[in-house]
Parts: C-alpha cells; structure tokens; sequence
C-alpha cells in the first residue's frame, strides 16, 4: 500500500513537470445566498431579551491570487483570496420597549485558500474542490451588547464548483460555494449559542489576469 501511494505520487509529480502553469491575480464579488431564520436571546431564567433578524446579508468583495496547472484536459488550479463581507442585523428590544429596533452591521475577512480540480475543453474549465477559510477579524456586531461574546473558529471548510472561461489571459469564473459553518454560530449571549439555521453559502463571480 505504502508503494502504491509512493507510485501514484511519482506519476502525479512527473505529470506537473510538464504541466503549462500560468500564475496570476483575480478579484470579484459575492452574494450569499441564504434563507435565515430569527431567533430570539433569553437568560438561563427564560427573560427574553432581544429578537434577532437578518435585514441585508450585503455583497462580499475578494481579491488574491491563483496558480492554474495544465495538464491535457485536466487542470488544478490552487488560490489564495482575502475576502470580505458583511450582513446588516435588526435587533429588536424585547426587555425595554423604549429601545426600539436598531440594525446592526457586522463585518468580517477572511483568508480563503480554494483547490479547485476538474477538466478543460477549449476555453471552458468545469471544476470543483474543496475550500478553507481562515478567520482574519470582525468590526462591528454585537460587541456593545452586554452578556455577548464572540467565538469564530479558527478555520472552516467547505467547497466550491462551478464553470469558467480562459480567454487567452483574461480568466472568468462563476462559482457557488457551499460551507459546513452555520451563518451567525459564532453568536453567543447568556453562555449559549445562536444561529440563523441556514448555511453560510454564497455565489461568486470574479475575474483574473495570467502573466
């Protein structure tokens, strides 16, 4: 078993040293692509405190790099991209009616590093792998709030497919991206966590340039 894999990554490397490898830069947006729900805060004693909805999940922008690799009909096209985003909150008062409803926007960037695999016929790529993100920061939020904390994790996962187009140095692509992480879990007041019961998807569509 321990030569097979040695094998295969013989043959995987031989393969790449004769890939054609265009290196270059990218950016675009994105658009979630959600359905959330609201969820109410209430202390260990069941007073409820505020009611928590999602106003405007905004566009995201993202810019980084890529290395795409060549081979016959197959590529691999490794990216790392820093990515930002916010969603706009409406929390309304519950505990004190004088507070009315205020929104709440929460910012925040991460570091995505995409591995996208698949097969290229022409100028049209099919592809599809697996992405990480890791955490950056946040502005904004619910820090003002008593009784909240945040805890994003460090690195999340999740993955990306879609189509693109290579016209001589000008690369298109149109993605979507699904994530394993629920939209808002890092939420947390009274000790315990919240969320919006929905994925933290999105579409992407940007554009690059070889050198």
């Amino acid at each position: 078993m321990r030569l097979l894999s040695i094998l295969i990554s013989f043959v995987l490397f031989s393969q790449l040293a004769y890939a054609q490898v265009r290196p270059g830069i990218k950016f675009g947006l994105s658009t979630p692509d959600i359905s959330p729900k609201d969820f109410i805060i209430s202390d260990d004693h069941g007073v409820q405190y505020y009611h928590i909805f999602v106003e405007n999940a905004r566009y995201g922008v993202h810019a980084g790099a890529f290395i795409q690799m060549q081979m016959g009909g197959f590529f691999i096209q490794p990216e790392i991209v820093y990515n930002s985003s916010s969603i706009d909150y409406r929390l309304d008062s519950l505990l004190n009616s004088d507070d009315g409803k205020t929104i709440i926007r929460d910012s925040y960037k991460n570091i995505d590093f995409p591995i996208i695999l698949g097969l290229k016929v022409g100028a049209v790529r099919l592809g599809a792998g697996p992405v990480g993100h890791i955490f950056v920061n946040n502005s904004g939020g619910f820090g003002d709030y008593p009784n909240f904390k945040a805890f994003f994790d460090d690195l999340t996962w999740g993955y990306q497919a879609g189509i693109g187009l290579d016209l001589w140095k000008l690369h298109i692509d149109a993605r979507y991206e699904g994530n394993f992480s629920t939209l808002g879990d890092y939420i947390t007041f009274f000790g315990k966590k919240f969320d919006f019961d929905t994925k933290n998807n999105r579409l992407i569509a940007s554009i690059g340039f070889s050198f």
